[in-house]
């Protein structure tokens, strides 16, 4: 079967040391060709997908695709429309492998739109005579909030799509109660208990989380803990290669420093008896052999502690409670402050590029402002609302 892999710091492309990139084996353990020249193209060539987490999603949607093509015995460059389409029906009647549960309808888009991605590419490189996807017009207009400039869009709302993809209506984000959050740190170790709180307080997905670094933090002797409730940390490792600021209430700050040097410390200090040569990473969240933790592990750890708790959600939940509850808290001060936009401000603190993607936060408020309003309450009186 096929298998993917990791590029680490000493492959090197184009003169460049590219770590992270994948790369797709056949079940031989020879290099899959035509897959690893494309997710090279989208790491090395394509501007737009800078980030690593998009690669590893393009390149797990490909070893799935592969590991499909194996068991049917298909060659990847003579398929056509009906066997992506049987490949979709699989994904929708079947259970992932990874989750144990049915595929999300997003997930089997998503898996479409790269194997639709990947063949344009390779159409266009010459790799295959033709794509085995076609597209039609379909209005988009009635599942999209209306943009600025809806009323002059010659298009009517109508787009090309897929044909493939299935219909999928996206859902409103669900906040967390804060009762069910208390309920899901007990019996967290003071590592994971700020791990949840750095989410719910700032938005911080689980590779901002683990990419936060020691030197990142403000030093206490600074000036701004003594004028400012929050501090601004400038996060380099966010979602599309993108730089935004978060805004950690500063006893949390304290918190964190309390873990580095404690339950942190112990850890490292364990590592360099284990190993002499252990060199000790500036990321603030260490497992416990003192290694990164990284954001896989990190939404491991939320997932058995949901279990451990009989909750059903998922680590973004944490950001979807903080957007709603920030939200909230920027229209009662918008209230003070007539120039203050509350949706704009919120893109900019989430660091969304759309801020249609913003606005499903005001859909949530308007059906779901009781539990964001204890929310506000009982966790962001920090912010003074």
């Amino acid at each position: 079967m096929a298998e993917l892999v990791f590029t680490t710091g000493v492959f090197r492309s184009y003169g460049l040391s590219v770590p992270q990139v994948p790369m797709l084996l056949d079940a031989k353990m020879r290099l899959v060709e035509p897959a690893c020249a494309w997710l090279l193209h989208v790491a090395l060539v394509r501007g737009r997908t800078r980030s690593k987490e998009t690669w590893r999603t393009y390149g797990e949607a490909l070893y799935d695709w592969w590991q499909t093509l194996e068991a049917n015995d298909w060659s990847w460059d003579a398929i056509g429309h009906n066997e992506i389409a049987a490949y979709r029906d699989r994904m929708l009647t079947g259970m992932s492998d990874h989750t144990g549960r049915p595929y999300a309808r997003s997930t089997i888009n998503m898996r479409l739109r790269v194997l639709a991605l990947f063949y344009r590419w390779c159409f266009a490189s010459g790799l295959v005579q033709r794509v085995p996807f076609s597209a039609s017009d379909v209005n988009v207009s009635r599942s999209r909030p209306a943009t600025f400039l809806a009323h002059v869009d010659a298009t009517a709302g109508m787009q090309a799509a897929n044909e493939l993809t299935v219909r999928h209506t996206r859902s409103l984000p669900t906040p967390l109660e804060s009762g069910v959050i208390r309920r899901l740190m007990t019996g967290m170790s003071a590592r994971d208990r700020l791990i949840v709180e750095w989410a719910v307080t700032t938005g911080m997905r689980r590779m901002e989380i683990a990419g936060l670094r020691l030197s990142l933090l403000p030093d206490a002797s600074s000036a701004t803990f003594a004028t400012l409730p929050v501090a601004a940390i400038r996060l380099d490792v966010a979602k599309g290669g993108k730089v935004r600021q978060v805004y950690p209430p500063l006893p949390l700050i304290d918190r964190t420093r309390a873990y580095i040097r404690e339950e942190r410390a112990v850890a490292v200090r364990q590592a360099r008896r284990r190993e002499p040569s252990y060199q000790e990473p500036d990321a603030v969240f260490l497992t416990g052999r003192a290694s990164v933790m990284t954001p896989r592990a990190i939404g491991a750890m939320f997932t058995r502690a949901c279990s451990a708790s009989s909750v059903e959600a998922t680590f973004h939940a944490l950001r979807h409670t903080f957007a709603g509850a920030m939200l909230r808290f920027l229209q009662r001060q918008s209230a003070k402050a007539p120039d203050l936009n509350p949706l704009l401000a919120l893109q900019a603190i989430l660091g969304h590029a759309d801020l249609a993607t913003t606005g499903i936060y005001l859909r949530m408020l308007a059906t779901d402002l009781s539990a964001i309003e204890a929310t506000i309450d009982e966790l962001y009186e920090g912010f003074g609302a």
